[in-house]
């Protein structure tokens, strides 16, 4: 259970609107004031309902909500809210590092189950994924000008939605009813003069006769980019290994240098500083990473530049009194181009094709006279390299530019029936069609090839003594190689030989096509009974093709297997059922149940999901919900194919400063020949290579959510609303790889050995003689993991006007974790993300309390926001703790928006985010959860204070 100390102090602090921290939303549909009359279809049932009473806890943010924070992305707001976490490696300011196919994508993270657990509807609609495998939906294609407002529910709704529901899903509703013309501008950038932003809009809506209305939106785009080199955070290299080893700088940077670094096999490595390889005194120059280090950080971006095109059309006309023909469409084209540091090439690891070693060999030309002297020395024929392929050598810096479209389109006709031949009353069909496309062109830049450079290092003179020189294979000398010096700046004839440019082509196709029919079969004494049943039909057809280069491993970068192009087709059939069990008795004004089911059947297996629920209401005022959902995500292209090289931080159980963590730990690292005293390094544990695949006989996840709590709305204090609902998830057969850290660690911590077939230990130039470095460890998706998370959401909301003073609307919203608790592998040990904001790049943790405040206030044409949201003082990620590593201090960020109104029609704005210049914090290396920033910018700002101005008019 949680603690009741925490939540209920929680509860008191909101209620009060005193706590520090902010809410930009109102956060909780709970407002009942609709005309009886009225019919509508709230987010989470497909049952038409007379009021927006429901058994699902549904949060509502709307545009102006988000613009009061200068945004037009719900993929930013939504790491303003509390239920929402950091979509990791999936953002503007998280995916430099994510490989090509996922650079710039902005997802959302409900619930830390990933972007794919929740489902992205328009109108109740699904929309086709980002990428081309995966059906995560990126918000880059959605505008904002003609969002109404963005419904999220926070649990299982697969017996509504079908798949892909198991965190919640995320539903924009689109304006209806505007006419005439809006424009709007806006304009932002940073203190520091970077991530400057554009965004400008036009909107026409209009009336079609008296039979229908049509709306188009056509909106750009552009974020701004910005460079670690410009940020304290990360304008250096940072390595922080241990607690009281905290190294930035010279000492943190890396060991593959501008200038290169060379094995002659004397168990030393050797450098050349201002284009010499000798000192003073006439001896080879020992490389120095303090000294001949690279700086990676400087040259990576911690903002990606994106400019997108974004277009939405909506159009509705009656055929008939009682028939209605609809249509929407959607469109949007995003670009980005990313920049990171350039290839840290290393020939005993960027293997050509993963087998042949672009090594130096002895009868190179262009050795330098005292290297080959050491090689003869060492009896060595081949020389191990290492060297930064970057602008300032050759090849360039690397990077991803990508151009993603997506188009989608419905079609569909819905109508009225006041009976069903005789039966019931209030009859509504629908008959819909959903196509969507997204198509991804993705560029990989600075890519050197393996295969030139190997040919172009075999050299021999053209003609004895004759002092030129060409590659020695008549093959690669008709292909135009060009002999290679790596020991002198290339020319731009060897550059231009060796760079290589490679692109990967990816398509995602969706076709839905939905029947329903909904209305009140018959009634009892408490009211009607309100039902839908419906079928659907839904196929997901996608893939992703790389250059061959990419997929043998012949350029430098990882090599990266194709993603088979596979289509998933599902068929469904579903039913929901509301029934008033009572009303108007003593304690018992409503009491409904609810019920819904899917019955789903996709590539020969079949899966059920289910819903039951129910609603008290007492007393005028307060009423109790209860829900229990049953829900699947089924895997995706992504998961079930395509198999990818990885490099990154494993931290080795078997160093000397972790090994006796455990005795089970001590002695199997000992009976792996690892010496008491091992200490490999900085560069061997952020260079710990591997394999990461897809799995064609995965499984659907499956989660079953619970959800009760209370909503209370006291009729002596008009305009407030409390609710707070207690949440747990469950997930099993989760689709996960068994962390490479955590595989390792099972390898040596249980005494029969989990998965030690996954690591691969063996030699490293930067260690001699030493055969029990760990090199490798792989993963690949499996059904094996599960889930077990929980705790309370509270939102407060509460308006009122005081006439002389203007009018103020409050509101604050707050999400307390309990229990966050993730089994890697059935069998063995939880592991605790209680408490925790980072992790592994594939393993993250919750923060236990996590909140936001929100105060508008109007005064005639005047408009002020203050909002603040707070993150509570957190671990940096699983094991810091226990590591030693401090605590990260809670954070909050107060933002302030100012408008004034000229007329009805014309809003002019300007609002500042990050008031007070707070700092991110610096996070413990692999904490987290990036490859490439050590802090996480979804929690914390990492832009600093911002401004931004726009204005809005209507015609």
């Amino acid at each position: 259970m949680f603690k009741r100390s925490r939540v209920s102090g929680a509860i008191a602090l909101l209620a009060t609107g005193m706590l520090p921290f902010a809410m930009p939303a109102h956060a909780q549909s709970t407002d009942t004031k609709v005309e009886k009359m009225e019919a509508i279809v709230i987010t989470g049932s497909r049952i038409v309902r007379p009021n927006l009473e429901g058994t699902t806890p549904v949060m509502s943010v709307s545009t102006e909500t988000m613009a009061n924070l200068g945004l037009t992305n719900f993929a930013d707001m939504a790491t303003q809210l509390p239920q929402f976490t950091p979509a990791f490696g999936a953002s503007r300011t998280q995916s430099t590092f994510s490989g090509v196919s996922s650079s710039g994508l902005q997802l959302t993270n409900l619930r830390n189950l990933g972007s794919q657990s929740t489902l992205v509807l328009i109108n109740g609609r699904r929309v086709p994924g980002g990428s081309s495998t995966s059906t995560g939906v990126d918000f880059n294609s959605i505008p904002f000008a003609n969002i109404e407002r963005v419904e999220t529910i926070t649990g299982g709704a697969s017996a509504i939605y079908g798949a892909d529901a198991m965190a919640g899903v995320i539903n924009i509703i689109t304006k209806k009813s505007f006419e005439g013309v809006e424009v709007g501008v806006q304009y932002g950038e940073t203190e520091r003069g970077d991530n400057k932003s554009t965004q400008a809009h036009v909107m026409f809506g209009s009336k079609l006769g008296g039979n229908g209305r049509a709306l188009l939106t056509m909106e750009f785009h552009k974020d701004g980019h910005v460079s670690c080199k410009d940020r304290e955070l990360c304008d250096d290299d940072v390595f922080w290994p241990a607690p009281d080893d905290f190294r930035k700088g010279p000492r943190a940077r890396s060991g593959v240098p501008l200038a290169g670094r060379f094995f002659p096999g004397d168990g030393k490595s050797y450098t050349q500083r201002n284009g010499s390889f000798l000192d003073a005194n006439g001896n080879l120059i020992p490389f120095a990473t303090t000294v001949d280090g690279y700086n990676r950080n400087a040259e990576r971006d911690l903002a990606i530049p994106t400019k997108r095109v974004v277009m939405a059309g909506d159009i509705e006309y009656k055929l008939a009194p009682n028939v209605t023909a609809f249509g929407e469409f959607n469109y949007a084209s995003t670009s980005i181009d990313s920049s990171f540091e350039g290839n840290p090439f290393q020939s005993d690891q960027s293997l050509v094709g993963g087998e042949t070693e672009a090594s130096i060999p002895l009868n190179n030309p262009f050795i330098p006279a005292a290297l080959k002297t050491a090689m003869v020395a060492a009896g060595a024929t081949e020389m191990t390299w290492w060297q930064r392929f970057s602008s300032a050598t050759v090849g360039g810096n690397r990077g991803a530019s990508s151009d993603r479209d997506m188009a989608r389109a419905v079609v569909g006709v819905k109508g009225e029936l006041d009976n069903l031949m005789g039966l019931g009353s209030d009859w509504r069909w629908e008959a819909s069609h959903t196509f969507g496309t997204t198509k991804t062109i993705l560029g990989t830049e600075g890519s050197v090839g393996l295969q030139q450079l190997y040919d172009g290092l075999r050299v021999e003179e053209t003609a004895p003594g004759s002092g030129k020189y060409q590659c020695s294979s008549a093959t690669a000398r008709a292909m135009g190689c060009v002999p290679i010096n790596p020991f002198a700046p290339y020319t731009a004839e060897m550059s231009k030989y060796l760079t290589v440019g490679t692109t990967s082509i990816g398509k995602q196709s969706l076709n839905d096509s939905v029947v329903s029919l909904s209305g009140s079969a018959f009634k009892l004494p408490a009211g009607d009974v309100r039902t839908v049943v419906g079928a659907e039909v839904r196929s997901l057809y996608g893939g992703l093709d790389h250059d061959t280069q990419i997929n043998q491993g012949t350029v430098t970068g990882n090599q990266i297997g194709d993603t088979d192009y596979i289509k998933i087709k599902t068929r469904e059939i579903f039913g929901e059922i509301q029934v008033p069990l009572l009303a108007d008795k003593p304690f018992i004004n409503m009491l409904n149940a609810e019920g819904a089911y899917r019955h789903s059947s996709s590539s020969g297996k079949s899966y059920n999901t289910w819903i039951m629920g129910g609603e008290w209401e007492p007393t005028d005022g307060l009423r109790f919900r209860a829900k229990k959902a049953r829900s699947v995500r089924t895997p995706v292209p992504g998961e079930l194919s395509g198999v990818g090289q990885t490099f990154g931080v494993v931290n080795d159980p078997c160093t000397a400063s972790r090994r006796n963590a455990n005795p089970t730990r001590a002695a199997n690292c000992a009976a792996d020949g690892v010496p008491a005293d091992y200490n490999p390094g900085q560069i061997i544990e952020q260079s710990v290579e591997g394999l990461s695949g897809g799995n064609a006989n995965l499984n659907p996840e499956i989660g079953t959510t619970l959800t009760y709590g209370l909503v209370f709305q006291p009729s002596m204090l008009k305009g407030f609303t409390l609710a707070i609902d207690r949440f747990t998830i469950k997930v099993k057969d989760q689709i996960a790889t068994v962390d490479r850290g955590t595989a390792v660690n099972l390898c040596y911590d249980t005494p029969n050995r989990f998965l030690c077939d996954s690591k691969t230990r063996g030699t490293h130039p930067l260690l001699p003689g030493a055969n029990y470095v760990l090199k490798s460890v792989n993963e690949q998706l499996q059904n094996v993991a599960s889930l077990d998370v929980s705790g309370v959401d509270i939102d407060v909301h509460y308006n009122f006007k005081t006439g002389s003073y203007g009018d103020f609307d409050l509101s604050a919203i707050a999400t307390v974790y309990d229990k966050a608790s993730f089994v890697p592998l059935a069998g063995e040990d939880p592991v605790d993300l209680l408490g925790q904001a980072g992790g592994t790049t594939s393993l993250q943790g919750y923060v236990k309390f996590t909140g936001a405040v929100n105060v508008g206030w109007k005064f005639g044409a005047f408009k002020a926001n203050w909002n603040m949201r707070h993150i509570g003082r957190t671990d940096m990620g699983v094991g810091s703790a226990a590591d030693g590593f401090p605590m990260v201090g809670a954070h909050t960020y107060h933002n302030l928006r100012l408008g004034y109104s000229l007329n009805k029609k014309t809003e002019l704005y300007a609002g500042v985010t990050n008031l007070f210049d707070k700092k991110p914090p610096i996070f413990a290396s692999g904490y987290s959860g990036t490859q490439a920033l050590d802090t996480i910018p979804g929690y914390y700002d990492v832009f600093g204070r911002s401004f931004f101005v726009g204005g809005t008019m209507k015609f």
